[in-house]
This record gives C-alpha cells, sequence and structure tokens, in this order.
C-alpha cells in the first residue's frame, strides 16, 4: 500500500469517475498498458533497523510523520486536486480505475511524467509549473512583469514563494505561509523528535530544520544537516527544483527518512579524501572552477525506507547530493548521500535486463556493482564541482537563475560526464577499481533507463542529448546485427572530454542560449535507440514504485 494522507480538495464530478456514463473516457484507453511498466516494491525494510536503540525507533517514528507532511504539502504544489481523485479512483469497481489510481499515485498527479505530461485523468494540460504559479502564467507574461516591476523580481523569483495573482498584480507568498497546513504540523514532529532525541548533533539539527520551515531560511539548518553524525538522517523540506518548467527557480517539497549504514563509511574515506582534488582536474579554464578551500564533502551510505514528495515522484533517486544553496557551498560544502537499498532494488529490476537487452555482450559483462556505485558517488561529487555563480549584466547570480529553465537537465548532465571524468583519474590514483568499460557500462545502462523517461524528465533530456554527441563521435556503434550497441572505449574517453569542457563553459558562461540550443539539437530519441527501446517495452519494468507497510501489515 501506498502511505497517502487524504487531503481535502476541490470536489470533483463524478463523471470524471464514470468513464460510460458521461460518454468521454475519465482516464486514459491504454491506462492496463501503462500500469503493466511498472512494480511496486517494499522499500521501508532494512536491517540496519536492528542496530537502533529504543530512543532512535521513537524519533524515527516522528521523522515518518514529518515525511507523510512532505507528502501532502507535495500533492497541492503539483496537483491540488489530484490526491482526492487518486483515492476516488482507488476506491473505484474494476481493474482499469484501480490501474489508474496506481499511475497517478506515482506520478502524483493527473499527468503521465514518462510520457512528456499527457493527461492520465480528464484532458486538461500539465501546467509547466506547476501550481507553485497561476496554472494559466506563461513564461512571456512572467517575464515581461519582471521587466515592468524589477524591484519585485527577487520575491517571485525566490525557491521558496508561490507565486498567485491579485488584481492585476502578481504576488510572492511565502512557502511557510501558503503551506502553513502542512509544514506546520511536520515542524511540530521534528521538534518532538529533537526532544527525544540523545544525540546531539541530531537534536541540533532536528530543532534547526523546524525552525525553518516555520520561516524558509534553511542556511542554518543546512549547516547542521553537514554537522549529522548519528544513525539517522533526514533529508527534508523544499529542494529541488525538477518540477518547475516554467524558470527552474521553484523547489518542492520531498523527504527521504535515513538509516545510516554506519560500516559503510571506512570504504567512502578514500573517496571524500580525494574529493578536493576533483576540482583542480577539470579539463578546463580556471576561471570555471574556482578553488574551494574549507569546503566539506561528506559522504553517507544509508537505506532509505521512506520517501515521500518530489523525492519519490516515478524516478526514484539512488542518490542525492545537498544542499543546493551556493551560501552553504560557500560556508562548508555539501553532503553526498547514497541510498543502498535503492541502489541494489534499480540495478537488479531495471539496468542489468535493459543492458542485457541493448548493449553488446562485452559492455554488459563489464557491468559490475561497484562501479556503478562509484560513478553514482562520482555523479553526487560531481554535482558540486565546477561554477556556482556566473555575473552577467553586471549582477552576480546562481547558475540556476542564470540558466533557468535548462538548468536541471544542464546541470545533471554535467554532474554525469564530470563523474565519469574523474573516473580516470582516480583509477590513475589506485583509489577506485576496475575498467573503464566497466564505468561506462553503468553509466549506459543508467542512461537507457533515463531515456525511457522521454523528454519531460531532466534525465531523460540530458541522457539523450549525451548518447547522440556519443553517437556522434564514434563511441557509440551499433553492431552489425543492428540489434546491440558497442562501445568503443578511446574514443568515448575523448568524447567524454569534449562534452564536459562544453557543459563547463556552459555553466561558466551563464549562457541560456548555449544551454538551450545544446537541449534543442541533441535531446531526441532517434529511430535505432527507440526501436531497441520498444523492444523491451514488456519485459523490462520502466520503474519501481516505492511502497511502504506498517508492522500490522507484514
Amino acid at each position: 500500500m501506498s502511505w497517502r494522507r487524504v487531503v481535502p480538495v476541490v470536489p470533483l464530478l463524478a463523471a470524471l469517475l464514470v468513464g460510460a456514463g458521461c460518454g468521454l473516457p475519465s482516464f486514459a484507453p491504454d491506462v492496463m498498458e501503462r500500469a503493466a511498466q511498472f512494480v511496486s516494491k517494499d522499500m521501508s525494510q532494512s536491517p540496519l533497523a536492528a542496530g537502533l536503540v529504543d530512543w532512535e525507533r521513537a524519533v524515527l517514528d516522528k521523522m515518518l510523520q514529518a515525511a507523510d507532511a512532505m507528502d501532502a504539502v507535495y500533492w497541492q504544489q503539483v496537483d491540488p486536486a489530484g490526491e482526492e481523485i487518486f483515492r476516488r479512483l482507488a476506491r473505484a469497481p474494476g481493474p482499469e480505475a484501480r490501474a489508474a489510481a496506481f499511475l497517478m499515485d506515482a506520478n502524483y498527479g493527473h499527468w503521465d511524467r514518462f510520457r512528456e505530461y499527457a493527461p492520465l485523468v480528464g484532458t486538461a494540460p500539465h501546467p509547466p509549473g506547476g501550481y507553485v504559479y497561476p496554472a494559466d502564467l506563461t513564461k512571456a507574461e512572467l517575464s515581461a512583469y519582471l521587466v515592468a516591476h524589477p524591484e519585485e523580481k527577487e520575491a517571485l523569483l525566490s525557491p521558496f514563494t508561490v507565486i498567485r495573482r491579485h488584481d492585476q498584480r502578481l504576488v510572492a507568498v511565502p512557502y511557510h505561509v501558503a503551506y502553513a497546513k502542512y509544514v506546520l504540523p511536520a515542524a511540530q514532529r521534528l521538534e518532538e523528535a529533537a526532544k527525544l532525541s540523545q544525540n546531539r548533533s541530531l537534536t541540533r539539527y532536528l530543532q534547526l530544520q523546524a525552525d525553518a520551515l516555520r520561516t524558509d531560511e534553511y542556511f542554518a539548518a543546512n549547516l547542521a544537516w553537514l554537522d549529522l553524525d548519528s544513525n539517522l538522517d533526514l533529508s527534508i523540506g523544499p529542494h529541488e527544483t525538477y518540477d518547475d518548467m516554467l524558470t527552474g527557480q521553484k523547489a518542492f517539497y520531498k523527504a527521504n527518512v535515513l538509516i545510516v549504514d554506519r560500516p559503510a563509511a571506512t570504504r567512502l574515506a578514500t573517496f571524500e579524501a580525494a574529493a578536493p582534488a576533483l576540482q583542480a582536474n577539470l579539463p578546463v579554464d580556471p576561471k570555471y572552477k574556482p578553488d574551494r578551500p574549507g569546503t566539506m564533502t561528506p559522504l553517507v551510505v544509508a537505506d532509505d525506507i521512506a520517501r515521500t514528495g518530489q523525492s519519490r515522484a516515478i524516478m526514484e533517486a539512488v542518490a542525492f547530493s545537498l544542499p543546493n544553496d551556493p551560501k552553504v557551498w560557500e560556508a562548508k560544502g555539501a553532503k553526498q548521500v547514497m541510498m543502498g537499498n535503492y541502489l541494489a532494488a534499480r540495478r537488479s529490476t531495471v539496468l542489468v535486463p535493459l543492458a542485457q537487452a541493448i548493449l553488446d555482450p562485452a559492455a554488459f559483462g563489464a557491468l559490475d556493482p561497484d562501479s556503478y556505485f562509484t560513478w553514482i558517488l562520482m555523479h553526487e561529487v560531481s554535482h558540486t564541482l565546477g561554477p556556482r555563480t556566473v555575473t552577467k549584466d553586471g549582477t552576480e547570480m546562481t547558475v540556476g537563475e542564470a540558466l533557468r529553465e535548462s538548468y536541471a537537465p544542464i546541470e545533471e548532465a554535467k554532474a554525469d560526464i564530470a563523474g565519469l571524468y574523474n573516473v580516470s583519474y582516480l583509477l590513475q590514483q589506485g583509489i577506485a577499481t576496475g575498467t573503464l568499460l566497466s564505468y561506462y557500462a553503468g553509466y549506459l545502462a543508467e542512461s537507457l533507463r533515463s531515456i525511457r523517461f522521454g523528454m519531460g524528465s531532466a534525465y531523460g533530456l540530458e541522457r539523450s542529448a549525451a548518447w547522440n554527441v556519443f553517437v556522434d563521435r564514434g563511441a557509440l556503434k551499433l553492431d552489425a546485427s543492428g540489434e546491440r550497441f558497442v562501445v568503443d572505449v578511446d574514443r568515448m574517453t575523448a568524447a567524454i572530454r569534449e562534452l564536459l569542457v562544453q557543459l563547463l563553459v556552459i555553466e561558466g558562461a551563464g549562457d541560456a542560449q548555449a544551454a538551450a540550443a545544446f537541449l534543442g539539437t541533441y535531446a531526441n530519441v532517434r529511430p535505432e535507440l527507440q526501436t531497441l527501446l520498444d523492444k523491451t517495452a514488456t519485459t523490462v519494468p520502466v520503474e519501481f514504485v516505492p511502497v511502504r507497510t506498517t508492522a500490522a501489515e507484514r
């Protein structure tokens, strides 16, 4: 079962739920086939839980309650009417209704994220900025308004404000005001958890994070999160901007409730020590790789036993790097979290069968868990590499502000390619093991998974673009049968360096036009790859959907 909370929303006409009765289907006619492409997995159980003591279990329970509130607020951001429709479909008779409910739950709303947000239920188009903007607001209207009201730009484009219409004006409403119904109870649960905690760093973080949810001031809480030294970890609040396809600025709420794998820390120590050298290793002008004195890169392995909101929205992450605030990066750094249970589930459920079907035997044979783990780790570390801010027209801004809606796919591409580039350095230094082909195979299997997401996903955009670059450079070629892609390791290595330079220069110059041009040219699925992907449609799940059970249900 899922872990939804019922949220009061706008009532929907009953006709939406009875397709034949209203003369139109209430949901997509192929909803059964779409649902069959996914599998549910209970990700809530971890052997690490056996090592927790009583007070940690009590804190964990409070964390889970706070995480559920993030689920509720995320629905408000992406589809305010959606959860009640999902609930009604789940209660409606017939397998089609249940399939539609399953997909709405996984997608958090009316729209299919794997089909560029085509409607699952009803026919209304997807608003590109979700509901953190007026649904009818266009990019052109917002740009014109900002030109006419420059003094309002900072508030309107803040990651933590909702934009509403008021007469002829656009008004910025702070998240903690707009979503008080959801964030205040979450803050209360975190305060209760802080009082139960017997770990000083955990107590401090939980209290500061509770304060942050009430104020939208996250700097102090982010610093405390980097200092966390506990068997429990929690990433909660508005973080990533993937759902904002209007300006790329607004953050969306999520939670990851984590049990830390403390013995794995020794495995990460050598990578953590090497992190500062990776910036210097980038093959670009020094102006695009500023020094990182005094910053830290804590690396954590944990089991994610509950994820809610944006972190659960259909494309299940196996790692993340946070915070995203450049001010925190400058003050202390960023933390990379590897979620061991999700790494294992993705590899066995999706990556191995995809690679076996589409990569040539040599590449598939090179695919191994350690290389995949290390490349994912390098991807997360690489989010902290390269430029953080740019100056345009005399104004300093973040790279995200400069690249706008192109930032998410360009930044993910930079992290991918910088991670692959730095693997060579780690191998040379004896820090990593394996072969270049083993790392390339893991990345390509990951790319095949993401490309199936379509162009409505930042990962689908950037990994299809990189795939096409590699094909054009001769690094990837179809074999004589046209059934498998073969990897040319030498050409792949050269193409990785070339592409990394291009991406770092785009970010370092804050060149939104070049970013859009790159994606416009390369972000597509060419027929020869689409044919092979189509053959896996009924044999390899597109993704797994995490669910959580209670003790009574097990």
